[in-house]
């Protein structure tokens, strides 16, 4: 196979877990050109497996471009009639897609996979058909050298110099019930401020909703963090990410990033978190005492667990991942990297 696409609609977190199965294909089919179509063709400008990433097409220009650089294989990473239908018109050989009443017809190789899997594995298993050597993989995205410069102009201006380390905290969630509360960050703030005159903290946000709360647990600190107002684009707040020493908040983006980047971080989980969120590889997932919970974490629940978390759980979490030198003690991480006062 000389030519192969790849057509992911999806979130950005979801383009993310598809790195590690881009390497699989590239190691498999060195001599391919691996292209992929998604909303943010950013993330995979900069990854060596990949020879083009483009955004998402209408579906006239799509079928015109899958006819003009006649692809041998197309992997559509989520059901759609409308590109499953854009690639059988177009006449290319090899489609394989996730099993789906609407577009399993329309597929040469349609794919049955298990429920329940994370983003990473349903990627990786879309591949079997392929028979290709199956190897573990890490996610991984790369920040170009234009974003790095644009990075520190955002951080000069929020009062960062190049010499300064500092640590993200991102507030996170649209949802009240996805946050631990601006009052607990604002005091998760002044301790490390307190305790770490070396380390600084960078308030970021990732949305226009984020900029209120960030501006609320701004005026709550005593000790003023550096914050960044205006939403950047993804691009750039990748390469923030990249110059910091971690991340601090909700299991949202800018935690998949820091996991993507190798950056450290602590991912504050709903209790269902397992169940309805792709959680990434963090250095630390703290999760709430156990309590009666209705498992609708990415709906309205009105258990809020994450109010639970307390603030002495968390600054003894972030004094092991950040500032101890020495590896943590046997019997606080597990082997899912999950830490819980209230289990010890």
């Amino acid at each position: 196979m000389n030519n192969i696409l790849l057509i992911c609609p999806d979130a950005p977190e979801k383009l993310i877990a598809l790195t590690p199965a881009l390497s699989i294909l590239k190691r498999n089919f060195p001599r391919a050109k691996i292209s992929v179509i998604s909303p943010q063709p950013w993330f995979l400008k900069n990854n060596s497996a990949v020879f083009s990433s483009m955004p998402l097409p209408r579906f006239h220009k799509l079928r015109r471009l899958l006819k003009e650089e006649k692809y041998d294989l197309l992997i559509l990473t989520k059901p759609s009639f409308k590109y499953a239908l854009a690639a059988f018109l177009a006449g290319v050989k090899k489609r394989i897609m996730p099993h789906n009443f609407y577009t399993s017809f329309l597929a040469d190789t349609p794919v049955r996979t298990e429920a329940g899997q994370s983003a990473e594995k349903f990627f990786i298993s879309l591949l079997k058909p392929l028979f290709v050597y199956l190897f573990p993989a890490e996610r991984k995205i790369f920040v170009g050298k234009r974003e790095e410069e644009q990075a520190a102009e955002i951080l000069k201006r929020a009062g960062l110099e190049a010499k300064d380390k500092f640590i993200c905290i991102f507030p996170g969630a649209k949802r009240a019930h996805l946050n631990c509360g601006k009052e607990f960050y604002a005091k998760l703030n002044d301790k490390i401020a307190l305790k770490h005159k070396n380390l600084k903290i960078l308030l970021l946000t990732n949305g226009k909703e984020d900029i209120h709360t960030a501006n609320e647990i701004f005026w709550r600190c005593i000790k003023k963090p550096a914050i960044i107002r205006k939403v950047p684009d993804l691009d750039v707040l990748s390469a923030v990410i990249a110059r910091s020493q971690g991340v601090i908040g909700g299991c949202s983006l800018p935690a998949h990033i820091a996991a993507a980047l190798g950056k450290k971080s602590i991912v504050f989980a709903p209790l269902k978190a397992e169940v309805f969120l792709d959680i990434p590889p963090a250095s630390a997932i703290i999760k709430p005492k156990p309590q009666p919970c209705e498992g609708n974490c990415l709906k309205t629940c009105r258990a809020c667990c994450l109010k639970s978390i307390t603030l002495t759980q968390t600054y003894e979490v972030f004094d092991k991942i950040f500032t101890q030198k020495n590896s943590p003690k046997k019997g606080i991480f597990n082997e899912e990297r999950t830490f819980s006062l209230f289990n010890n």
